[in-house]
């Protein structure tokens, strides 16, 4: 029997513990395959998504109103993809966020405006997520 289509492996701080060893998230096959058929510009950004991973500036947890769980990576990558084949810097007034579910696999990300009292938290994030994870300090 043949192998089926891949989900994409990608190591990132743990939550419960940002200063211990990675931990490994999962975007699933049918996640990027769906952004590459109908979305060019979100499967392009997934770019963005492993350099967030690979170095978030902010994790949040309680992402959701009606659920326990789950987490918000957010950073700022170095290039976005606004359209098909366009390319910018990553602009200075947004933040980039990766949602991710209680069993550690993401299933979505997008672009933010950025908090007006810190540049690196997504704007009304009080009242969107539960508690900040990490850093533990905001300065």
């Amino acid at each position: 029997m043949g192998q089926g289509p891949s989900n994409y492996h990608q190591k990132t701080l743990d939550p419960f513990n940002p200063e211990g060893p990675k931990i490994e998230v999962i975007i699933p096959h049918y996640i990027y395959d769906r952004a590459y058929k109908y979305n060019s510009v979100k499967y392009e950004n997934i770019r963005a998504v492993k350099e967030v991973l690979e170095n978030p500036q902010r994790i949040f947890w309680g992402i959701r109103e009606h659920s326990e769980g789950g987490w918000c990576y957010t950073g700022k990558p170095t290039k976005l993809y606004i359209k098909e084949n366009v390319v910018i810097d990553f602009p200075k007034d947004k933040i980039f966020a990766v949602y991710i579910n209680e069993r550690f696999i993401v299933f979505d990300w997008i672009l933010e405006y950025i908090d007006d009292k810190n540049g690196l938290n997504p704007k009304n994030w009080e009242g969107r997520y539960r508690s900040l994870v990490w850093p533990k300090s905001i300065s």
